[in-house]
């Protein structure tokens, strides 16, 4: 039977992490039956996210893609608009990317790109470098699963309908290494133990199961089937967790060793997330930038009353002895921007001007998070 357990090596820091169903074998790396090593690297942060279109023929209501993203054939590196393949390489090199997940809308709608960034990126960062993908499987086929194996994919990961299971069975046969991945849904349990069944029965490699979340994108979807948000959530849907701690005991009870997964929403919120934040803030940090415990970018800003930041950039450093690498000036021009060390003795120079403490995140637009006046 299987073992429901809190991994340990990660219940020390995190309240909630993710809950996993181990099946006859231990959570290892280096076993086909532990958790999948893309979700392994996806924990630590070392993930890139490559999106790699918008475009799906699937109208899934939970699903979450922004107006910038569903329907329009977009391409996006993490949080990067892409125009060149550079952004790709550039993005991934930011967080120490040890893999990449490819995901959109459905990759295999754009598969002659999809396969030229796989390509890319192993060609770049080498072999080792893990890449798994997200599809519905409705456009599968045999081709299809040959071009992919032979770019070098590394786990294949379905989000399929009852008639597309059998593109599982098919990746299998052609020696993919794959799985299925599925929102674990409430009143939706008796398709999950079929699909779990059927999983076992092609010798499938996994099932991630996902919490059912709120955004803005779809809530209005999920009310009106009614779902319900947790009290004390954010993002989840009650009922989720539960549909899938069932289905996960009931596969230990009947005995069935596909491994099966959960991942709730504080786990991609307050693991995944924020591994990959502090990842690319320690690459992408300014000298008087300090990375905070959540991988938020931290510093203080000075509105000056009435003279031109660039040139009170110039008198601070000039006056005061502040190495000029010390002192920035906001992407606007309209702030400077300081580490907490010198705070003092830039207020004491200009003693008129505003002074604030801001987080950022650390990505390519640095969307700011809050502002402390001080």
């Amino acid at each position: 039977m299987g073992l429901l357990r809190w991994p340990s090596r990660q219940r020390s820091s995190f309240n909630r992490i993710e809950i996993t169903l181990i099946n006859k074998l231990p959570i290892d790396s280096g076993m086909k039956k532990g958790l999948p090593r893309g979700c392994e690297i996806c924990l630590k942060g070392g993930k890139l996210v490559l999106f790699v279109t918008g475009e799906c023929d699937r109208s899934c209501f939970y699903c979450p893609l922004s107006e910038k993203r569903r329907g329009l054939d977009v391409v996006y590196a993490d949080e990067v608009l892409v125009e060149d393949d550079l952004d790709i390489i550039l993005e991934g090199r930011a967080i120490d990317a040890e893999g990449t997940g490819i995901t959109g809308g459905d990759p295999i709608l754009k598969l002659n790109r999809t396969i030229k960034y796989i390509k890319l990126l192993k060609d770049f960062f080498g072999k080792d470098h893990h890449i798994h993908l997200y599809t519905n499987g409705r456009h599968v086929n045999k081709d299809v699963l040959r071009k992919l194996k032979e770019a070098r994919l590394d786990e294949l990961r379905f989000h399929p309908e009852r008639e597309d299971w059998k593109k599982i069975e098919r990746a299998k046969e052609m020696g993919l290494y794959a799985g299925a991945e599925a929102p674990a849904i409430p009143r939706n349990e008796k398709w999950l133990k079929e699909l779990v069944s059927y999983l076992a029965r092609v010798k499938a490699d996994f099932l991630n199961l996902n919490q059912l979340e709120f955004c803005p994108q779809n809530a209005y979807q999920l009310k009106q089937r009614g779902f319900v948000l947790e009290n004390d959530s954010m993002a989840a849907a009650i009922g989720s967790e539960e549909v899938a701690y069932s289905v996960m005991r009931w596969a230990g009870r009947e005995g069935i060793d596909v491994p099966i997964h959960y991942c709730s929403s504080v786990v991609k919120d307050a693991v995944q997330t924020k591994n990959r934040l502090i990842r690319r803030s320690r690459n992408v940090a300014r000298p008087y930038e300090e990375i905070l415990s959540d991988g938020l970018l931290g510093k203080f800003i000075i509105r000056p009353t009435s003279r031109d930041p660039r040139a009170l950039k110039s008198l601070t450093v000039k006056t005061s002895g502040i190495l000029p690498h010390m002192v920035g000036i906001s992407s606007n021009g309209n702030v400077l921007e300081v580490q907490r060390a010198v705070v003092a003795e830039v207020r004491r120079l200009l003693p008129n001007s505003k002074i604030a403490y801001v987080q950022e995140y650390p990505t390519a637009t640095r969307e700011r998070l809050a502002e402390y006046p001080y």
